[in-house]
């Protein structure tokens, strides 16, 4: 992708430090990291044999606890050397490399029961993610599935500001979500959305 702002050799040389980095569960932007990926699983409510799509997946500590759950995982993610770390973790997961800027490959043309994120969608633009949550829930969901997404996110745009302004230096300008903007944005639609600030600076987000 020509003059790509986030080109996967970014996050290659991560991929060995990134379990590490989000031990900082008290700093932005990993501020109650394990908390938030709980609540993924919690809305998901993983029975066994479940098939579940983890989009970036990153080292896979998010998809690690449906496994745990004896689900059937698919797993994506633009870095290879995350996708490595994750295999080491999950070898019995299928992995797939794949750009969610781009379609998903051929291989995962089927509807899942489960479709989870966990930090990856703050890269988009609003539209980007609207459209993008529109046709996961429109072309690979079953009937009665769910897409739940965990990510740098905000009640709204004072709140975030407000946040940016008590972490100082740490803070980082990025295209993070603001949940009155995303709902507003599919309330004319037959997505239903519910949204849950889990820490500070990170929520979730329940689309059915």
């Amino acid at each position: 992708m020509q003059n790509d702002p986030f080109p996967s050799s970014d996050f290659d040389p991560w991929a060995q430090s990134y379990d590490k980095d989000v031990q900082q569960q008290s700093q932005f932007p990993f501020d109650g990291y394990e908390r938030v990926l709980e609540t993924v699983v919690q809305l998901a409510e993983p029975q066994p044999g479940m098939s579940v799509l983890d989009l970036g997946t990153g080292t896979g500590n998010l998809a690690i606890r449906f496994a745990e759950r004896d689900c059937k995982l698919w797993c994506t993610d633009f870095s290879e050397a995350m996708l490595e770390k994750a295999r080491e973790k999950i070898p019995q997961a299928h992995f797939v490399r794949a750009d969610l800027r781009a379609d998903l490959p051929a291989e995962l043309n089927r509807r899942f029961d489960r479709i989870v994120s966990a930090y990856v969608f703050h890269h988009f633009e609003l539209d980007a993610k609207v459209e993008l949550c529109k046709k996961l829930v429109k072309d690979h969901l079953i009937e009665n599935g769910k897409l739940i997404i965990a990510d740098i996110s905000f009640p709204d745009e004072k709140t975030m500001r407000e946040y940016a302004q008590s972490i100082g230096n740490l803070w980082e300008e990025e295209l993070y979500w603001m949940a009155d903007e995303f709902i507003g944005a599919l309330k004319n639609t037959d997505i239903k959305v519910t949204y849950q600030q889990v820490s500070p600076c990170a929520g979730v987000y329940l689309l059915a």
